[in-house]
């Protein structure tokens, strides 16, 4: 009713300009021979758009709208108001009757009735012999002092009235003839033009406050809608949320108002229908499962009886309870007052299956017997917390056993209540002397703090400075003494582990890194040896044997200049290479190259006894060649091993060893290098004398 007693403010308004105009015509009889056009042009009433927009105060009935241009009966009894004053609820005008008559141009004849006496109705005469004696200024300066007083007063449609009939004395008054009345005239103007414009932006910003509500009325009807649609009558705290902010909402569009609210009331009689027939199911099915549950514990009880042999089958026993224990769970709620002893029931049923396997089960004993000794060696781990000096570490472990305790297996509801209520008053007592005791805590705890920032700090040096492999280790002894340390400040537990974490995390990205380039490189250099490979299996089948050891040395020569290759392939790839190897050179060796070498000799004008020491010559030198090139493989081989092995500063025995026999071969290689030098010398000087 608020809202249509509020949508109803802009008809009393528009009542209330007629009023003013009902005024015009009884203060003003001699007007009533001019045109219609002539008394609208000169009475400065009110807009009607704005009177139509200014609500007055709540009506106690609603009065019909009269045409604009036929002014509202004059009332026979009552005087008009007068000028500064509000007008009474009296005075206000007649609501027409159904049948609404015609507009006139005309003015409407006087009333039948006398007219009220000019002292009493005219607010302009009163007085009329001191308005003689006052100047116009003066006259023009109480109007607006009179303005002023009313545009500071809450109620628009009186005020709106007021000023217009002002308007009118003002209209009325005498000539301005100085500049006093002028400046009146314009400030009461300028009053008015503020008053109205400020008036037209309240109403504007309420009719969208009530166009805002009526979205937001749609909206709530919509959630109450949507509830119903689902079916979801079990929602009886969002229904009355609903209600809440619906009763809320006052301010609405009047004819928006009766529709909403039956729209409204018919989806709540709706939902209230609806949970009254769930609130009966619900019950009904409340029944359907205390019968469930009172069968499932007869199925139990008979359980039981089969469970008191000694020759019983308790694991089939033990999955059938568990296959009732499952069924249970599922059975939904029974009546409140049969809840408490429908589970006292059940509990008392499966302690007692527990008591006969108990008695029955040997190995379901022997694990009860273990998780009892488990659970009191908890207990008095629990009870000598409190002699502990490090409340920090106490504090720790007490968490630590809870968890265990969770863990370690069942016992009977008795037994394991018994124990639960010994183990939690030996922590309970510990948490005791921990809250006495918050101060040497903290400041344990903040000293372990203190010596976990320290190692984020070390962590962050060794990111920086050490490699990959150096700071690996590092790394890892950190974390261990991380371990060592005892808890820190809750509040600071969480920041400090995720810093040191980060370093970690960052070191470990950097190294994968390191890794992934070398791994890259590795393969890298696999394919390029098994290319290598390849190129001197296709030697081994070459026709000329000398031609394929001349073109393998070349090979070789790039062999040992490629990298290592990956830790796992690199047997793979030596084998492989040594074979090939040594079938370029054994083809050389088995086929009878002396004979080619004399003729090719004798061909150059070497005598026989030159061609001999030549080719015996050139076997020493071949030999030394092959030592040459079997040391220098390895030579390689000792290189790349070493590279497998970490250097610290204690030293390594192996790689010690490696350095030795590389030192070794290479001296071995220095040797038979100037053995073959001389070889070739000599060599060179038997041709060159032969040749002579």
């Amino acid at each position: 009713m608020e809202n249509e007693k509020m949508s109803e403010q802009p008809i009393e308004s528009q009542n209330e300009s007629n009023i003013s105009k009902e005024m015009k015509d009884v203060e003003q009889p001699d007007s009533m021979d001019k045109p219609a056009e002539q008394e609208h042009e000169s009475a400065p009433v009110v807009n009607a758009n704005e009177a139509q927009s200014d609500p007055a105060p709540e009506p106690e009935s609603e009065p019909a709208p009269e045409p604009e241009s036929e002014p509202a009966p004059e009332p026979e009894s009552e005087p008009e108001p007068q000028s500064g004053s509000a007008p009474e609820p009296e005075s206000e005008p007649e609501p027409e009757p159904e049948s609404e008559p015609e507009p006139q141009s005309d003015p409407a004849p006087e009333p039948e009735s006398n007219p009220a006496p000019e002292s009493e109705s005219d607010p302009t005469s009163t007085n009329s012999d001191s308005e003689a004696e006052e100047s116009p200024e003066t006259f023009y300066q109480d109007i607006r002092q009179k303005a002023e007083e009313f545009v500071l007063q809450p109620d628009w449609a009186f005020v709106s009235n007021e000023l217009a009939n002002l308007a009118l004395k003002m209209s009325e008054g005498p000539e301005p003839d100085s500049e006093g009345a002028k400046q009146a005239i314009a400030a009461f103007q300028t009053l008015r033009d503020e008053y109205e414009a400020r008036k037209k932006a309240h109403y504007e910003e309420l009719n969208q406050k009530r166009a805002d509500n009526l979205e937001r009325k749609k909206k709530i009807l919509k959630q109450l809608s949507d509830l119903i649609e689902a079916q979801n009558w079990s929602a009886t705290k969002e229904i009355r949320s609903i209600q809440q902010q619906w009763e809320h909402i006052k301010l609405l569009p009047a004819s928006e108002v009766d529709a909403l609210n039956k729209r409204f009331d018919s989806l709540l009689e709706e939902f209230e229908n609806h949970k009254v027939d769930r609130l009966v199911k619900k019950l009904q099915k409340e029944e359907e499962n205390l019968t469930l549950k009172l069968l499932l514990l007869e199925k139990i009880q008979e359980l039981n009886g089969k469970a008191d042999q000694a020759s019983a089958d308790f694991a089939a026993l033990n999955d059938e309870l568990l296959d009732l224990q499952n069924q249970w769970r599922k059975v939904g709620r029974v009546p409140m007052e049969r809840n408490q002893h429908t589970w006292d029931q059940f509990y008392a049923a499966l302690d007692k299956f527990s008591e006969l396997r108990y008695k029955h089960d040997v190995s379901y004993r022997n694990s009860v017997e273990k998780a009892l000794e488990k659970k009191q060696k908890l207990i008095k781990e629990a009870e000598s917390l409190l002699d502990m000096e490090d409340l920090a570490e106490a504090a720790r472990r007490v968490n630590k056993l809870h968890k265990l305790w969770k863990k370690t297996g069942n016992l009977p509801q008795k037994e394991e209540n018994e124990l639960w209520d010994t183990f939690k008053a030996a922590t309970d007592a510990f948490n005791d002397k921990k809250s006495e005791n918050l101060e040497e805590l903290r400041a344990i705890e903040q000293k372990n703090y203190e010596l976990k920032l320290a190692l984020v700090q070390q962590a962050v040096s060794i990111k920086e400075a050490e490699n990959s492999e150096n700071g690996h280790q590092k790394m890892q002894d950190l974390m261990v003494e991380w371990k060592k340390i005892g808890p820190v400040p809750r509040k600071k537990s969480s920041k400090i582990w995720k810093q040191f974490k980060e370093v970690m995390d960052e070191f470990y990205n950097q190294r994968r890194e390191h890794f992934k380039d070398v791994r890259k490189e590795h393969k890298e250099n696999l394919k390029k040896k098994n290319e290598i490979i390849e190129q001197l299996n296709a030697l081994a089948d070459h026709d000329d044997p000398a031609i394929a050891v001349q073109e393998a040395k070349k090979l070789q020569d790039i062999f040992k200049e490629i990298g290592h290759v990956p830790i796992k392939l690199k047997n793979k790839v030596w084998k492989d290479y040594r074979e090939v190897c040594d079938k370029i050179y054994g083809n050389y060796r088995s086929s009878g190259t002396d004979l080619g070498m004399e003729r090719k000799l004798a061909s150059e004008g070497l005598d026989p006894s030159a061609r001999k020491e030549v080719i015996t010559s050139q076997k020493k030198l071949d030999a030394a060649m092959k030592t040459i090139t079997a040391l220098e493989a390895e030579i390689i081989q000792f290189q790349e091993a070493k590279t497998y092995f970490k250097p610290t500063n204690k030293g390594n025995i192996l790689l010690d060893d490696l350095d030795n026999k590389i030192a070794a071969a290479k001296n071995k290689l220095d040797q038979k290098h100037a053995e073959a030098y001389e070889l070739k010398k000599s060599i060179d000087l038997l041709k060159n004398k032969g040749s002579e």
